[in-house]
């Protein structure tokens, strides 16, 4: 890297009552614009190398906080993980973490659901939009004829919900203290 010091020139007046200095800047003002334009894409950078240390754990974490009936969304969700780094058109840093695709809301499940916004923040309880009928079994099912019906779906006219695992926040949490240390130390890479 190129040490920029200003260009001085010292005069001294031959009556030795004044000295003048002038400083020409025009190298650290190079030196400043060019730090500004490529500071943004370092910082994304040195986020971004945070957050890909971050993947492993977190599917970790998605893989072993899921309950079994949730397995093959934890799954899903875990191996859909990626990270997005790049520069506004102003030059700050823009790093996304998440399920891939991050603008569709992450992956989706086989119903068309947002599997990675479903396993974050877990789906409320609610009403069925539909009723259950009772069916009725043919006089030839079963031993001995007609046992009464064998189906009653009526028992469960709510779903009941269930919680989210917080995996990007936890992330977050975990990465944040990691990120001011890491852009530091790509700035002083960079540009000491």
């Amino acid at each position: 890297m190129k040490i920029y010091i200003p260009n001085h020139k010292t005069r001294i007046a031959k009556d030795g009552g004044s000295v003048e200095v002038s400083l020409d800047f025009t190298e650290v003002n190079r030196a400043i614009s060019f730090m500004e334009s490529e500071s943004g894409a370092a910082m994304a950078d040195a986020i971004a190398q945070v957050l890909r240390g971050q993947i492993p754990k977190t599917q970790g974490l998605i893989n072993s906080s899921v309950p079994p009936r949730k397995r093959f969304m934890g799954r899903k969700v875990a191996d859909s993980l990626m990270v997005e780094a790049g520069v506004t058109a102003v030059g700050e840093a823009q790093v996304r973490f998440g399920s891939d695709p991050m603008d569709g809301g992450g992956v989706t499940g086989s119903r068309g659901g947002q599997l990675a916004l479903m396993l974050e923040f877990g789906v409320k309880s609610f009403e069925y939009g539909f009723d259950f009928k009772t069916i009725e079994p043919s006089p030839s099912f079963g031993v001995g004829g007609n046992n009464g019906s064998f189906i009653n779906a009526k028992v469960h006219r709510r779903y009941k919900g269930y919680d989210g695992i917080g995996y990007l926040a936890a992330a977050f949490a975990e990465t944040v203290p990691k990120i001011e240390d890491a852009i530091m130390n790509k700035l002083q890479e960079r540009f000491a």
